[in-house]
């Protein structure tokens, strides 16, 4: 695998670009003349996208060769639980020809929004190449969205596509002590969200929890791959009732032409994870509830965190070809922390040299 360098940091937006420019100098003395010059294209160029959004580059005529490094964008998490990281892929392509002027869309996908709460950005799903699902809107929690995919495209064709990351899942319960069904004991595990990794975005973790005599878990949706949707987070196991997550978007079906994340599903007081967008959308996380039995007073709901969306690199037949393309490995821009601005999943980026 290629090393990579760091990802643009968190506060970079809309970074300028810089060109160095070598130009030609000439001498002369009284005998002889010496002119020495650049060759056309020598300088390196450099252009960068950090806030979500859709932008066109133009890579001048007569440059035939680029180098790209892109990241879907995170899924969104809470002070204790994280989202699903964005996949991080680089590579190198080379036009078939390029006589004026190659037109490339680049698609930078927006971060999921947080899982914890029911106000502001919490559950909202982010935009891109492929929208990450929204979180399950629960009554008094949401599950974290997923984060959107990031691609470079010609025309409508992808050539690189970085997957967003699945939104963590929820948990909400209600201890009632005394009676005849004391539940005075409460361990939840809402599931972190799928990160985008390998050549298919790693599926989630089940949401579990305990409050008395309530014991029951949801699962955790899947991660998509190059050739497969996310599949859907099971109805879990335990007490009550449940049901399955949704599958993830098919590439062609979504936003900006990529495979949307699926939504999560509400449960009661909580909601599941949505899944990521990218070239294919992750799922998203199944639901279970359940109330005790001799204490209707006491209930637990939970939904499971959502799968990531998948990666992408590759050419298209006489355009252009990649090289030298990495397999995915992790942004590390996933939501967690103590303010809803940490919680939320980072945006993704693109970086273009020529």
């Amino acid at each position: 695998m290629d090393d990579l360098q760091g990802p643009p940091t968190r506060s970079a937006r809309l970074a300028p670009s810089r060109r160095s420019v070598t130009r030609g100098a000439a001498w002369s003395v009284p005998v002889i003349a010496v002119a020495a010059a650049a060759p056309a294209y020598a300088a390196s160029f450099t252009w960068t996208r950090s806030a979500a959004g859709s932008y066109t580059l133009t890579i001048p005529a007569g440059v035939r060769v680029f180098t790209f490094d892109l990241a879907g964008a995170g899924g969104g998490g809470s002070a204790s639980f994280s989202g699903g990281n964005g996949g991080r892929v680089t590579g190198t392509v080379t036009l078939a020809a390029n006589q004026t002027g190659q037109v490339l869309t680049v698609v930078v996908g927006a971060g999921g929004g947080e899982g914890i709460g029911t106000s502001g950005t919490a559950g909202v799903g982010g935009t891109g190449f492929g929208k990450g699902g929204d979180g399950g809107r629960g009554t008094s929690i949401y599950g974290g969205a997923g984060g959107g995919g990031t691609a470079i495209l010609i025309g409508s064709s992808p050539i690189a596509v970085g997957g967003g990351g699945g939104g963590k899942g929820s948990t909400s319960v209600n201890n009632v002590t005394g009676g005849a069904n004391p539940t005075n004991t409460s361990i939840t595990t809402p599931g972190n969200g799928g990160s985008s990794l390998g050549s298919a975005g790693a599926g989630a973790g089940e949401a579990s929890q305990t409050a008395g005599t309530i014991v029951l878990s949801a699962g955790g949706g899947g991660g998509a791959g190059p050739l497969a949707v996310g599949s859907a987070g099971g109805a879990g196991t335990g007490a009550g009732s449940g049901a399955a997550g949704t599958a993830g978007g098919n590439l062609g079906s979504g936003s900006n032409g990529g495979g949307d994340g699926a939504a999560g599903a509400q449960r009661s007081t909580g909601g599941a994870g949505g899944g990521g967008g990218g070239y294919r959308g992750g799922g998203s996380g199944g639901v279970r509830s359940s109330t005790a039995p001799s204490n209707t007073q006491a209930f637990a709901d939970s939904g499971g965190a959502g799968g990531a969306g998948s990666c992408y690199t590759g050419g298209i037949l006489v355009t252009a070809t990649v090289s030298n393309a990495t397999s995915p490995v992790s942004a590390g821009n996933a939501g967690k922390g103590t303010t809803a601005a940490a919680q939320k999943g980072d945006d993704g980026y693109v970086t273009i040299t020529y």
